[in-house]
């Protein structure tokens, strides 16, 4: 099953302010999990079911899988620099 992506627009701004080589690997990485939403080296958030991360470099792109709609959401890609990236997610 192909999933579709949503990526919000929080996530789409910090996307394009990422140094371009590491906005060129996010860019593959989003494209990707149409087809795997869970690719070796995402792992889920503990406190929140449902929501991954993956790590690029120094960064974390985070997302929300809906198996039930067949949807990704991108809900974030921040700078790794410590457990608060995680807070306030939508």
């Amino acid at each position: 099953m192909r999933y579709r992506i949503r990526v919000g627009r929080a996530a789409k701004r910090e996307a394009f302010a990422l140094p371009g080589y590491v906005r060129q690997r996010v860019l593959r990485i989003i494209d990707a999990l149409a087809d795997e939403p869970r690719p070796l080296g995402a792992k889920e958030l503990r406190d929140r079911p449902g929501y991954y991360r993956i790590r690029v470099a120094r960064w974390r792109l985070i997302y929300h899988i809906s198996d039930d709609d067949g949807l990704i959401s991108i809900v974030a890609v921040r700078l790794k620099t410590g457990p608060e990236i995680y807070e306030n997610l939508p």
